[in-house]
Formats: C-alpha cells, structure tokens, sequence
C-alpha cells in the first residue's frame, strides 16, 4: 500500500480571495436589506454621487483581503482577527468615504463631518461586523486546509477514502 499524501497547506492568498468575494457579496445583501427596512439610503447626500458607497466598499474590501492574508500568516486567534478586521475595516471605509466626498464637494471640512456622520451608520457597522465574521470563517477555513481531506459530516466513518 502507498502512503497518503502529505496534507498541503492552502495559499493563503486564494482563501483571502474567497472571503473577500464573501464578504462582499455579504456586504451588497446586508445593505439591500438594510435599505429597505431601514427606508433610508446608504449614502444619504445626493451630491456624493452613486459610486462613493461602491468606492467605501472596495476599499474595505482591498484591506480586507490584506489582512486576511496576515491573520492566516500569523496564527492570530479568532478574537484578535475579529476585533481587527473589524476596526481595519470600519476605519478604512469612514477615511475613504471621507476623502472621496470632500474631493466630490470640495469643502475640506467634509473631510470630519463625512466620517462623524456616518461613524453610526448601520450600513458601515455592519460591513465592518461581517468583516470580523470573515475572518474568523477564513480562521476556520484555513485550519480546516491543515488537516487534509474532504470536509464530512459527524455521523461519516472516519475510516473511509
């Protein structure tokens, strides 16, 4: 008989894409949800235009994805990753956001009233939250690579191919 092969450790890099396409998919469904209970808009200021909330987005995403790489290359427990990927994620989204609406304005002072209006808002707390969420899945995901073979249920033999 042969030997099974040795388990490989997955690339960090493609579990990190994987959940950033997670969370952003999360993220569109959490704010459509959101909007519609909610009855308010993602971005309340007309003039900011419909791309500064996809713009938020992706630039959470793009910290995302790098720190995702770093909780797996780390070994950082599940409650270090959330809490970081959730204020990484929350802070980047109000800097941008802030940013990008004084450029669309050109008032310099949007540039604090933009993140202190929107530090409350449901949209970015909670595409912050699943960021943490995302990590502690990735957390699993990457643990579960470590140990080799296909995911089974409880009740499968363990003894199995």
């Amino acid at each position: 008989m042969s030997e099974p092969a040795p388990a490989r450790t997955p690339d960090p890099r493609i579990i990190a894409v994987f959940g950033v396409v997670a969370w952003i998919a999360a993220v569109v469904a959490t704010f459509g949800l959101l909007s519609l209970i909610l009855d308010v808009d993602v971005i309340s200021q007309a003039q900011a235009g419909p791309l500064l909330g996809p713009v938020m987005v992706v630039a959470g995403a793009v910290v995302l994805g790098l720190l995702l790489v770093r909780v797996q290359t780390a070994r950082q427990g599940p409650g270090i990753s959330f809490v970081g990927a959730t204020a990484a994620v929350y802070i980047t989204m109000l800097f941008v956001g802030g940013i990008v609406y004084t450029a669309i304005t050109a008032d310099l002072l949007q540039l604090l009233f933009f993140p202190f209006g929107y530090s409350a808002s449901p949209f970015i707390v909670a595409a912050a939250v699943l960021a943490g969420l995302t990590a502690i899945a990735v957390l699993a995901v990457e643990g579960r690579g470590e140990t080799g073979g296909r995911p089974r249920w409880p009740w499968e033999n363990r003894g199995e191919p």
